[in-house]
């Protein structure tokens, strides 16, 4: 059998049941026809995938892929989300053969940001008060210009080009979209859903990879032309797993939000054992990728949970009780492993913490030679030279220095400025507000969470599309006219679903309960 016909069976049969246990979490929220939808488009993506010879090949797929998206799915935009995780995140140099050799790197989520976003985004420029400026608005306008005005010292058209375009795909799309689309108490958990929904069977597909130390999504990679220098990245012996990621700490970040998004889930009918479920599948597909850095993010994100809601956490605690008991006594082999793991505590890759701090300090070095506006060439610095490692890259594994190092203090100090205004903002309105539709603990706790392992990471794959995208989340939530009370959720669950019913994306769209009928959300069908 063909290697890419056997990572296709393997995955199918993995997300199987985890796409089950979604269902049983979603019907609440969205319905039966809207959760099919999603589930046979994830199916459908995920089948266009192996069976593309090259990426072109995929994006007409998805293209066409998209045409169904927007004439069926209720909300278009929350299938941005569930598909962002779908195919390999590499770049793909396109362009114009003879005029621009290359224009724009592609990769998945900007060419779903093409298809899924952009007719969205020109659906709801049409309202007059979409388009109205914010106060959040502002900053990422802000930032959005300086570094469009830096391109211009790279001196080459094709330069600045893929600079603004990139902009515009990466952060302007998606936090107009997002920031616009989500109104009411109910969008924000469909929003959260899809962020569950889309990384629930990667996560399954991450606990195969680390099991059988196998690559499942590398034959797409090679079908691609697409060269890895590490393909195959090892931790005290363990793969460590990356899926469509393509790097472990870019899958442990994907991992960490699906598990945090389902934390800050609100669902009108109790969700039951099945929550414990996904979390469950989340938190192994998180540890699959044995990167601490997610790990502590994940850790830091339920410690705040338990500081801010006691009452919850201490039940929760007491349910997990005899499992951590039972593990301490039984004292499992796996056990050791897993803390020799930890960060702070274990003595395995003490080679990573070394660097970066060398990193750290040659790149303090490189800052104070080009404080205010950076430099494009930075690489070439000796400082950055020295941190040349054995596949012949310097790592910037921090995404506030690469900032820094590339833009310069001023971009640095624009975009902590964004976030600290979305964590400041959704501070006050967690601690003030007692709605019971969003839960906006949760969801600070989860930013937190990412500006937080972003300090040991650059931004890269599709963890710059995430944060961005939830940034626009909570920019919604923030915004005047949300409606954020109780009475926005559905008030009765729609019909059961059937999961093992046909994965057509043209399944019909059965009536939802009057509830979610009143709302109305603009860049629907």
């Amino acid at each position: 059998m063909p290697e890419f016909l056997r990572s296709l069976g393997y995955i199918l049969v993995v997300s199987a049941p985890v796409l089950y246990v979604g269902g049983k979490i979603a019907l609440p929220i969205i319905g039966a026809a809207e959760f099919r939808l999603w589930r046979n488009f994830w199916l459908l993506a995920t089948v266009i995938t192996f069976l593309s010879r090259g990426f072109l090949d995929f994006a007409v797929g998805l293209a066409l892929l998209s045409i169904y998206v927007h004439r069926y799915s209720k909300q278009p935009a929350f299938l941005y989300i569930v598909l962002m995780f779908v195919a390999p995140c590499v770049p793909i140099p396109s362009g114009i053969p003879g005029v621009f050799n290359k224009i724009l790197e592609l990769d998945p989520p900007r060419w779903l940001a093409i298809t899924i976003l952009l007719p969205v985004a020109l659906r709801l420029w049409r309202d007059r008060d979409v388009r109205e400026f914010r106060g959040l608005d502002v900053l990422v306008v802000a930032f959005l210009g300086y570094t469009s005005l830096l391109s211009v010292r790279l001196g080459d058209f094709n330069s600045i080009l893929r600079i603004l375009a990139g902009n515009f795909l990466d952060i302007c799309l998606p936090y107009f979209v997002f920031s616009r689309v989500i109104r009411s108490g109910l969008d924000m958990n469909k929003a959260l859903l899809a962020f569950v929904i889309g990384v629930l069977p990667l996560s399954a597909i991450g606990v195969l990879e680390i099991w059988k130390s196998w690559r499942v999504y590398y034959v797409v990679v090679q079908e691609w032309d697409v060269f890895l220098k590490t393909a195959y990245l090892f931790r005290d012996g363990l793969l460590r797993a990356s899926v469509t990621s393509i790097e472990a700490i870019a899958f442990g970040f994907v991992c960490m939000t699906g598990a945090g998004c389902l934390l800050a889930l609100r669902s009108p009918a109790p969700l039951g054992i099945w929550r414990y479920v996904a979390l469950s599948v989340l938190v192994l597909g998180l540890l699959s990728s044995v990167s601490r850095g997610p790990w502590l993010g994940f850790a830091l994100c339920v410690l705040f949970l338990a500081i801010t809601g006691p009452k919850r956490s201490f039940k929760l605690a007491l349910a997990c009780l005899p499992g951590m008991v039972s593990v301490l006594f039984l004292h499992p082999p796996f056990l050791d492993r897993f803390i020799n793991l930890l960060p702070f505590v274990g003595s395995a890759d003490k080679g990573s913490e070394t660097y970066r701090s060398s990193l750290f300090e040659n790149s303090l070095i490189v800052i104070e030679r080009y404080p205010l506006f950076g430099s494009d060439s930075f690489l070439k610095e000796p400082e950055m030279q020295t941190m040349i490692q054995g596949q012949g890259i310097i790592d910037i594994v921090n995404t506030y220095l690469q900032i820094a190092l590339y833009y310069g203090l001023i971009g640095l100090f624009l975009f902590t400025l964004y976030f600290f205004g979305v964590s400041a903002r959704l501070a006050r309105k967690s601690f003030g507000d007692n709605s019971d539709a969003v839960n906006y603990k949760a969801v600070l706790g989860l930013l937190i969470a990412m500006l937080l392992v972003i300090v040991t990471t650059s931004s890269v794959s599709v963890i710059p599309y995430i944060y961005w995208t939830f940034s626009a989340m909570c920019a919604a939530i923030l915004a005047p006219g949300f409606a954020g009370d109780r009475e926005d959720l559905p008030q009765q669950v729609p019909k059961p679903l059937k999961v093992l019913g046909s994965i057509s994306p043209l399944a019909r769209h059965d009536s939802l309960d009057d509830g979610r009928k009143k709302m109305r959300v603009l860049g629907t069908h």
